[in-house]
């Protein structure tokens, strides 16, 4: 692919559109290290603008991850903030700590415990604990399909506490990192969360990430993710029960 082809597809996604998701996904942020060890990552930013209106924006995130012969520990953290003239237009964060244990080459047997919230579909807190079978499904070069599915409690304190919901869910969900050719990776997860035992109110969410090579050092990258959630609009009918979250950007690896 030459640089004629390249170059309008770098200006249409430099345009985004965004609104706030309520499922954290974090196949995205699974990494893959060689080596037994650990490893860290700490993000910060921050931006002031003033205009007509002010505008202030504040992010962090840390993960840190540990790679052992036959189990992994992965934790993150992340916060966002942005604020309009002294309004929130965005707070939410979430934090997330799993253990996996290596059964064999494709299996793995993975628990999770997470804490989210976030200010703008009125999740005060949100709690989730789980446990369950990852498969490795295909492994090809740098091609990769995941199958899982665990069992998942989930407690829910919606609109400053007033309401609050307590479910057992099954999680399933299936992801995939392709690489059609040398310069295009395609990445997806979808998840199917049903409440059990009979699977009413099922939370559906998928996330799409695409990322091009420009050049050796530069790529454009895209994310788009819908979730959809009945429960959270049953309570609350301001509150969408569709949700969905475009980001592009431009990252440069030296």
């Amino acid at each position: 692919m030459n640089w004629i082809y390249r170059i309008p597809l770098l200006c249409l996604v430099l345009f985004c559109t965004r609104a706030t998701a309520q499922i954290v996904n974090i196949e995205d942020k699974r990494k893959g290290f060689d080596t037994v060890g650990w490893y860290g990552q700490i993000d910060l930013g921050a931006n002031l603008t003033r205009n007509v209106n002010q505008v202030i924006s504040v992010n962090g995130a840390i993960r840190v991850d540990r790679k052992g012969r036959t189990n992994s520990l992965l934790g993150i953290a992340d916060y966002k903030l942005v604020q309009v003239s002294g309004d929130n237009a965005l707070n939410a964060g979430f934090g997330h700590l799993r253990h996996a244990y290596y059964l064999s080459d494709k299996w793995r047997w993975e628990t999770f415990g997470q804490l989210q919230y976030n200010e703008q579909i009125r999740l005060q807190l949100r709690g989730l604990l789980g446990t369950g079978p990852r498969l490795k499904v295909l492994s090809i070069d740098n091609n990769r399909v995941y199958l899982g599915t665990l069992y998942m409690y989930e407690y829910d304190e919606v609109a400053e506490g007033e309401i609050i919901y307590r479910s057992h869910r099954l999680s399933s969900y299936l992801s995939f990192n392709l690489y059609p050719w040398e310069q295009l990776s395609v990445s997806n997860t979808t998840y199917y969360q049903p409440v059990l035992p009979d699977f009413q109110m099922p939370r559906i969410s998928t996330v799409t990430s695409l990322s091009l090579k420009v050049t050796t050092r530069l790529s454009v990258q895209t994310s788009f993710s819908l979730t959809h959630d009945p429960l959270l609009n049953q309570g609350l009918p301001d509150v969408p029960n569709t949700t969905y979250e475009w980001i592009n950007g431009l990252r440069y690896s030296f």
